[in-house]
Parts: C-alpha cells; structure tokens; sequence
C-alpha cells in the first residue's frame, strides 16, 4: 500500500486561498493560506477551515507518554503565535480537536500525514519525529481568521524528507553566543524540520568548551583582546590591562544544549579543529603547538599554527576527545581538518625527526597522519569522523565522511567513490556573504548571495541517480567573523537558511523559488513572534531615482523577490497598511521625500526605507554605491568602536583601499566632502600581503588622493589624513576641487607608508559652489 495516498487524491498546492466554511459557529472569516516552509511532498487544500478555541485539546494516545512533549511543544508554538491556549491530555476521548494517532502502516521514520477536516485535526505518524513534524506543519497552519479566531485550513497532507541530513552549523569561535541564543538558534532550526546542529567549537580565535583535564583551553583559549586601537585603550580597571573578550560553555551547559537540541529531534555535533586552527590551545598549552603563541589573536585568515608530533600531544588531543564524547552522544564528531598550512611543520627540525620516527615521508602527509589516527581512535568508541574536504587528501580514511566546503567538487568525488558526503560548498551555502547590494545591508563578504540563489542550487548537481545516495544531505555554515552580535547573525542565517531547509526536505519537482518567496511572507510575522528578526533583503524597497531637466525626478520602486505591496509616503511620514500603493514609475519634483516598504496584507514585511530625492542627495555615493578599484579580497567591514551599539561599515579590498565614483555631475562642483575610517589590519592572508598596492603618500600619516577619470589619470586633490588618526570612528575631510565638469570618473585611492591602519571610505559627498 502506498501510504503516501492514505484514501485521498493527492494535489501539490503551493500558496491556497480558500474560502471559509466554519465547522463550528464563528463570525465569518476571510481567506485563508495553506502555506508551510518547507512545503509537504503533497498538499491537498479544499473548502473550508477548522476553528481552534481556548481550550480546544491535543491528545495523544494512551500509554505513549513519549508524545506528551511534542504535543507541549505544539501547544507552546501556538500560544507564541496565536494566543490560544490548548489542552494537552494523555489517552483522553477522541473528540474535536488535535489528535496523535500512530500509523497502522509502515511509514518512514520522519514521515507524517495531517488531516484536518470539520472534527479537527489527525496527525498520524509512527514516530516521535514524524509526529513533530507533523505538529509543525499544523502550526504553520494556524491562522488569525479576524475578529480574535484561529482557523486552520481544511487540508490532506503526506510528507516525508528528501534527506537525511539537513544541517546548520554556527560558529561560536570568532565571536562567543549566549547558551540562551544557541538554544533559540536551535529552535528555530527545529521549526523548520531541520536536524543537525554543527558546533564550531574551537579555531584560532577562541576555544569554547570546558575540558577538566585541560583548563587552560579556557582559561586562556576562551579570551582575547579585539583587534584595533579602540579596544586596546578600553582599559580593565580590574588588571589594567585591555579588557578582554570572550566566553566558553561550561560541561554542564553543554549538556543542557544537548538535552534541548535532543527535545527537538535535532543532534548536535561537535567540531574540535586538528591538525590546523590551532592557535588558541597553543596559547594556552605552548608544548602541543609546532611553534609557541603568545596569545589569542583577534585577526581574521589562515593561521599557520599547527599541532606538533609528540606522543604527548595525541594523547592531549585524545583527552579532549574523551571528554567531548562523553557530552556529546553523535554518531558523528567534526574534526576540521581545514586549511592546514604545513610551514611550520617544514621549518622545524624536531617535526623532521618524529617524521623518520613515525615512516611520514612528506610533510603533506601529517595531516593524513592525524586524519587516519583520529578516524580509527573514533571508530574504536563506536563513532565517525567527518571533516571538511581537505581530508581526502591523505588518502583512505577508513569510514569517514566528508564535508565538502570548497565548492562540490571534493563531495562530488567523495560520492562518485562511495564515500559519505554532507555538501556545505562555499560561497553558496556561507551566509557570511552579504544578500543584496542595498546601502544598509550589514558587514560581510563582498559577494552576494541571495535567498534566491540559496534556493535554486541543487546539492545533488552533477552527480548520477546511483551517486546520489552517498550524499546524506547539506547544510547552511555561519562563519562569524563579521557577525558581532547576535542579532547579525539572525540577520545573516535567516531566511536564507529556511531556503535550504527546504530544498533538503521538499522533492526535488516541488521546488520553485518564487513560490517558497510567497510562503515565506506569511510566515515573517510567524518568525518574529518566535524572537526572530530574519533579514527583509529579499522584500526591502530599492529606489532607482534619476532626476531629469525639468527639476523633477523619475522614481521607480522594486523589491529583490519582487514580491510585496510597496506602500509609501511623501514628506517623512512612516508607512502603514492603508499608505498610497505603489503601482508602477513616479515623477516627483525635486526634493521630495519617499519612505517605502513592502507589505503582506496589514503586515510590514520589510523595514521602512526613506529615499531623499534633493540634489545634495544626488551627489553623494554610499560605500556600497562606489566601485572597488580591484576586488582581490573584498570585504565590507565593522569599525572598532564604540564598543556598544551600531557602528559605522566599510566596503573595501583590502588588497587595494581603492573607489571609483562613476559617472559624477561635476558640472558647478567645487569641493569634496569625504568620510573615512581607520581599521585594524587583523588578517592573516599569507603571502597576499605582499600585494597589498597604496599610493604614495606626502605626509607621514598619508591622505586620499583623487584623481580625474582613472586611478592613473590627473590629480585633482589630497585630502590629508591627519585630522582622523585622532578619531578611533568616522572622520570627515573636506577639499577643493578644480572645475572638471567632463569628468567620467574620480577615483580615490589611500595614499600610505604602511597598510595599518587600513584606511576606508565611508561616502563620499560632491559640493557644489555658491
């Protein structure tokens, strides 16, 4: 018997409006949505909708206790979102309402089927997975019907994973979060039927967890000074000495994140990086590192601190081991294995001898080396390896999986030979990449990857039906080095996180991005009565503003999804549901102003965003609106001060300081206003920094140089840098400029001895004379 059908015509439904047909006496409702993130493999909507009330119960069936939390859950879920208070009961008469009932057919282990007709609610699943999965999608369901009711749609559902493994893994090393955000990341996660958690536990820039035999990895590893001037003079009256940051999970802490995640049917697992990424527990235990470090350091790149040979270090990477398993019950535990420079294992004489010791006949080997001993130490104690696709590298590595991260390539590999794959390729899955070109968007990488590109990229491409099934599934990565508070995260992570949970549960034929985009408007409101503040990139209001010769100016509004109604205002005021919509190109007169955002029915589905349409408007270009001379490694930053609340960012290669500002109206401008910052140079980027291209300078603190046309082309200012060496946060410089009223370019270069600071361009601002 296929058990998907379960007696009804099955109908893959995207977004359904129905009409609404009370089953019990209620004021007349509008319409109502059967969207569901990730969308079901079938979804069959008909006519009609099932109020809930105060009160209304969820009962499981007598003598499956395990059940009572997922129905809790469940209840909890629609007291956040609805209101409503329901009953759980244990074994109670199965009247109207919300009933678990177990599956009388083999159904797959995360499977679930839900009804919902005039006597309620039947999620019917064979086990506790399926039955959590099920109540999720029912809570999607939910819905404010007006006038204080909560309806649920008359609905057929059968559902079931595409794969095993749909993954997110947040990395607490570079920037430490609270066991209080880990748990919500994790819930929201769980919403959304994901179920791994990877804990980028330890790297370069902190070491997170407790080790009782080793207290020093926190103690020591755990801290560090920020990087920049600012935070160098933030002076701990305590130690006089810079004050330090940082944090770590105590053992008892991480059992209580286990025991959520595990609620949750989420398994986390950890990574402990070896042999490379090593540089705080080198800080903190000198004798395991191949050359000593003096402290955690606060730059971002590859380090290239690595563990040494000794028998006593294997042992204190096995010590560690132990203590990890004993906190964490997966069956797999990360081992990193990641951009592992071998420079310092070929410059010590010491690594030479335990090589000929241990038959290691090339340095490249030693990474294998500590790959196969860990693989084995962990299959001895009934556990895997997985690690990022460097690995490989070594050859076999008995049953390890690999995790494939520099593109597909590796896992692709991995695959077509029969080896278990998680696909994580960067840049698509990194949500460290920033998601439009918008002015506001917050610091990341220059790229950008959309909610749309996340959703459209197929993990499986390029490998056969047969190859396939190596691949246990895929994952989204949070890197946060450019993530400083949590906040950053949630807007970095989410939705485009949701865009993989999707496209790792919901069949491959039901995926379409413009439909996920319309479920996902509902479901924002949904999102942020759960705590979550998601990015609004794929429904923020761009302005395309050009002003003509008549002082007026043409207005054109669009959203990236180009989905939402954008609804406005003119003269300052905020928008609301009952504002003017947007219908298509305005012409406004010159010095108008425009505030926009897109909504969803009465709710905002974006942030406002007010566009200024004066003629001093007009001349100045944010950073983001300037174009980087070379994009050798392009990264929009943070400033390093104030040490709380927003600070200024900056787009920059940090390669080559250098902005064009294309196509100027020079014509009446007499003068440069420009903003710059100064920032620590706190990257580790091997042998590039020797590329690193500045003009020359004329003073000892250098200036910005401007140039007509190109960076090659006549020299038209220097805006010294002096004035904002004594500024640890933005500085404005002002010029004059000549007269150049054919100018098809400027070009502003920073004109230095050294690259630290690293000098960056805030915006630029063109004056025009009296």
């Amino acid at each position: 018997m296929n058990w998907k059908l379960l007696g009804f015509s099955v109908v893959v439904a995207a977004v359904a409006y129905v009409g609404f047909s009370a089953s019990k006496p209620a004021a007349s409702v509008g319409a109502l949505n059967a969207a569901i993130i990730p969308k079901p493999a079938a979804l069959e909507v008909q006519e009609g909708a099932y109020l809930l009330e105060e009160g209304t119960t969820i009962n499981v069936p007598a003598g499956q206790a395990d059940l009572l939390p997922v129905a809790k859950y469940l209840s909890d879920k629609l007291r956040i979102t609805t209101g409503l208070n329901l009953v759980v009961v244990e074994g109670g008469e199965a009247n109207d309402g919300i009933r678990f009932t177990s599956a009388k057919m083999d159904m797959p282990r995360e499977g679930y089927s839900l009804h919902v007709g005039t006597r309620g609610a039947d999620i019917i699943a064979a086990t506790p997975e399926g039955f959590f999965y099920g109540a999720l999608s029912l809570w999607q369901l939910a819905q404010d019907a007006g006038e204080g009711e909560v309806a649920v749609p008359f609905v057929s559902v059968s559902d079931e994973p595409r794969m095993e493994w749909r993954g997110a893994m947040l990395d607490v090393s570079r920037h430490f979060r609270s066991v209080e955000f880990v748990k919500d990341f994790i819930d929201w996660m769980a919403v959304h039927k994901m179920n791994v958690f990877h804990w980028h536990l330890t790297d370069d820039q902190g070491w997170r967890i407790e080790i009782k035999k080793y207290p020093r990895l926190t103690e020591v590893g755990a801290w560090r000074v920020p990087a920049g001037a600012a935070p160098k003079a933030d002076i701990d009256p305590a130690t006089g000495t810079p004050r330090l940051y940082g944090g770590y999970y105590t053992q008892d802490q991480v059992r209580e994140v286990v025991a959520y995640a595990a609620e949750r049917f989420i398994t986390v697992m950890p990574e402990i990086d070896l042999p490379g990424h090593a540089s705080a527990a080198v800080a903190a235990y000198p004798q395991f590192g191949t050359e000593p470090v003096d402290a955690v350091s606060s730059d971002w790149g590859i380090y290239y601190s690595t563990f040494n040979l000794e028998d006593e270090t294997i042992a204190f990477l096995e010590d560690v081991m132990d203590e990890t398993l004993a906190l964490f019950p997966s069956k797999f535990v990360h081992i990193g294995g990641d951009e592992v420079s071998t420079k310092q294992w070929e410059n010590s004489a010491r690594i030479k001898e335990r090589m000929e010791e241990l038959g290691i006949e090339d340095v490249h080997e030693i990474q294998s080396y500590f790959t196969r001993h860990f693989a084995n130490y962990l299959a001895e104690r009934g556990r895997r390896l997985i690690g990022w696709d460097e690995i490989l590298e070594g050859g076999s590595i008995a049953d390890s999986a690999i995790m494939s991260w520099r593109g597909t390539k590796g896992g692709v590999e991995a695959a077509k030979a029969g080896r278990q794959v998680v696909m994580a390729p960067s840049p698509i899955y990194y949500t460290d990449y920033r998601q439009s070109y918008m002015t506001d968007e917050p610091p990341g990488r220059e790229h950008v990857q959309t909610l749309q590109d996340i959703y459209e990229f197929d993990p499986l491409e390029g490998l056969s039906e047969e190859e396939t099934k190596a691949v246990l599934g895929a994952q989204v990565t949070v890197f946060t080095e450019h993530m400083r508070t949590e906040a950053r995260v949630e807007h970095m992570a989410f939705p485009r996180l949701l865009a993989l949970a999707e496209t790792v549960w919901s069949p491959e034929h039901n995926h379409d991005y413009r439909d996920f985009a319309s479920r996902l408007m509902p479901h924002m409101a949904r999102l942020k009565a759960l705590g979550l503040e998601p990015a609004d990139s794929a429904y923020a209001v761009q302005f395309d503003a050009k002003p003509d010769t008549g002082g007026q100016v043409v207005l054109t509004m669009k959203t990236q999804s180009g989905l939402g109604d954008i609804r406005y205002t003119l003269g300052g005021g905020e928008p609301s549901a009952s504002s003017p919509l947007y219908e298509g190109v305005m012409t406004l007169p010159l010095g108008e102003t425009v505030t926009a955002a897109a909504f969803y029915g009465d709710e905002p589905l974006s942030k406002s965003r007010m566009g200024v349409l004066s003629e001093r408007a007009f001349l100045r270009r944010e950073d983001d609106e300037l174009t980087l001379c070379s994009a050798a490694l392009a990264i929009k930053l943070d400033d390093d001060y104030p040490k709380e609340g927003n600070r200024a960012n900056f787009l920059v290669d940090i390669v080559e300081p250098c902005w064009i500002y294309e196509n100027p109206a020079m014509d009446g401008v007499t003068g440069l206003e420009v903003s710059v910052g100064n920032l620590p140079y706190n990257f580790q980027i091997g042998d590039l920094i020797n590329s690193v291209t500045l003009a020359k300078p004329e003073t000892s603190t250098g200036e910005i140089v401007v140039y007509k046309d190109s960076c090659d082309g006549e020299e038209l200012a220097r805006l010294p840098l002096a004035p904002a060496t004594a500024s640890f946060g933005v500085t404005t410089l002002e010029a004059s400029i000549k007269a150049v009223p054919d100018a098809k370019a400027l070009c502003f270069r920073v004109a230095a001895n050294h690259y630290e600071p690293l000098w960056a361009i805030d915006w630029v601002q063109l004056v025009k004379g009296n």
